[in-house]
């Protein structure tokens, strides 16, 4: 089958392996309709991630229909429409059973297609074994499209986490900080839960562009410091959330000195530093809440399917470009240098 590898800093390529099959009797092989690029996927592509190998196949986003199950599988069967979280996750440890399925210890914390815990081969090819499929699959119906399902594994459940986390109160002013495909999904599930105001705050004309859309007020990053511009537009307190999803020391600096004193920041975005700069004092005199981490996501996909049915959500605005998935390496180089407006590319095998 065909599948993207990685072979170096901004190197990958479209390679011929041999086809997944089913090695535990609770795997499943499933041929994948639809993946994507992910931002945290570019920490890849610019060689920031430890341990990652030549030959790495890519990608965590996807969904597809099953093709063989093992034995004890009894949840799906060949034929089902399935969506998948990123992360690989049993369902029986301690930690899964405590509602945290990225704690893992069965599997180790893995991710498809990532460096960490057990190594399983990621999810931009035309099929991927997925393993506890029992678990770790969840049918869609065929009144939902790819491009309307296929976020609920990932960047739609971990947008929705972000603004949750937030405890975003009737009233309240939020901030955004990036506008990228998980800041434009906070921002989008940020007005499920009733603020005054929402504001976006980028540097890309047509990200910012697109946040306006959704119901934010843009600040260009370009025009200002955003701490001083997020102070003028709340009467100087500064917004009560804020919501960082770039995973840089940057924006989460910003974001805790731009929130008013007694707020919330919370933070999604993936840092693949041990460490970053932290405004502790800051955040210590302004009583500050502080919640950040890896999405759970396989606890939000059920919840938060109908609302994207009904359309209180609407995922498949952030898409721009939908490829082969032979023009993968087209797709990360325009997502990664924000060529031809690219926002979110999806690959079809």
């Amino acid at each position: 089958m065909k599948a993207i590898a990685f072979r170096g800093v901004h190197d990958v390529r479209v390679e011929s392996i041999a086809d997944p099959r089913i090695v535990e009797p609770t795997d499943a092989v499933v041929r994948i309709t639809t993946s994507a690029v992910c931002g945290s996927d570019l920490h890849q592509y610019h060689g920031r991630v430890p341990g990652i190998e030549p030959g790495a196949i890519l990608g965590h986003e996807f969904m597809g229909v099953v093709e063989e199950v093992g034995r004890e599988v009894r949840a799906v069967s060949k034929g089902d429409r399935v969506v998948a979280p990123f992360s690989i996750s049993c369902g029986r440890c301690e930690w899964c059973r405590r509602g945290l399925p990225t704690q893992c210890s069965t599997t180790g914390r893995a991710v498809f297609g990532g460096r960490f815990g057990k190594q399983y081969p990621g999810a931009q090819a035309e099929r991927i074994r997925v393993p506890f499929a029992d678990f770790m699959c969840e049918k869609i119906s065929s009144d939902m499209s790819d491009e309307q399902a296929l976020f609920l594994g990932d960047i739609l459940s971990t947008g929705y986490a972000c603004a949750e986390n937030g405890g975003i109160r009737p009233g309240d002013s939020v901030a955004v900080f990036g506008c990228g495909p998980v800041g434009l999904l906070a921002l989008q599930s940020a007005h499920l839960f009733g603020p005054a105001r929402i504001f976006a705050v980028d540097r890309v004309d047509y990200r910012l562009k697109l946040a306006e859309e959704l119901g934010a007020t843009p600040v260009n990053l370009d025009k200002g410091d955003p701490v001083e511009q997020l102070r003028r537009v709340t009467g100087g307190s500064g917004p009560d959330v804020a919501l960082e999803a770039v995973g840089h020391e940057v924006p989460f600096a910003q974001a805790i000195q731009a929130v008013r004193a007694g707020g919330t920041v919370s933070s999604v975005g993936v840092y693949v530093e041990q460490s970053i700069g932290f405004p502790a004092r800051e955040a210590f005199f302004k009583d500050l809440t502080l919640k950040m981490g890896i999405c759970n996501a396989r606890n939000y996909i059920v919840p938060l399917m109908p609302l994207v049915q009904v359309g209180k959500l609407q995922p498949a605005r952030i898409i721009t470009h939908t490829l082969p998935l032979g023009d993968a390496p087209r797709g990360y180089k325009i997502f990664d240098q924000k060529e031809d407006r690219a926002i979110k590319v999806l690959l079809k095998p």
